[in-house]
């Protein structure tokens, strides 16, 4: 349900209400290159209604998780069903971090708030074999210190960084990282989970 009303005031434009119930948000088409496993993907706010916040409740199905990648402004997930875990890489090499150089964050009750900072390689998801659903919110634009400009704040997907790291690798070794990088993530959940209970 839209709700909006514009307000003007000399040249800045504001949008007064939007209201809309994340579970019943439209859902958008996923890049498969960004998820493993199956995703759902609902977007609250966007381009459409918002110039400052991009919201999307994100389902993850059966042990389903984000690729690496990492985003020009802070995430905040909020988690609203299941278990899931965060995985932050401490790594400065997509293609040649270990289990070691990540560091965990369960989030496995409804409400638990995780802060991811910008330029940070992570990835999220579900635990093994669950369902986990969450709220992803972050500033689409941000300050550029080299330029002194407003623009718009991208995120780099593993694919990506692993083509800008190895801009001479065939499509095929390209591929074998990110397999490598599928299993390491598949063994940090695993050992995450057979690990102490988190409080």
């Amino acid at each position: 349900m839209l709700t909006t009303k514009t307000i003007y005031s000399g040249r800045i434009t504001w949008w007064a209400v939007f209201k809309q119930n994340f579970y019943n948000s439209p859902v958008k088409k996923v890049d498969q290159s960004y998820f493993r496993g199956e995703v759902v993907l609902q977007q609250v706010l966007g381009d459409e209604n918002s110039k400052e916040l991009e919201i999307y409740h994100v389902s993850f199905k059966n042990g389903a998780t984000t690729t690496v990648h990492y985003h020009e402004t802070d995430q905040v997930l909020i988690a609203t069903k299941g278990c899931g875990i965060v995985g932050i890489i401490n790594g400065n090499s997509i293609a040649n971090f270990e289990v070691e150089d990540i560091e965990t964050v369960r989030m496995n009750k409804e409400g638990d708030v995780v802060q991811i900072p910008a330029f940070k390689m992570h990835f999220h998801g579900a635990a093994s074999k669950e369902e986990f659903s969450h709220i992803a919110i972050r500033q689409m634009n941000f300050l550029d210190n080299s330029t002194k400009t407003i623009r718009r704040a991208e995120n780099k997907w593993e694919n990506d960084i692993i083509l800008e790291n190895n801009v001479n690798l065939d499509s095929s070794s390209r591929r074998e990282i990110a397999d490598k990088i599928g299993r390491l993530i598949q063994n940090v959940i695993y050992n995450n989970e057979v690990a102490k209970p988190s409080k």
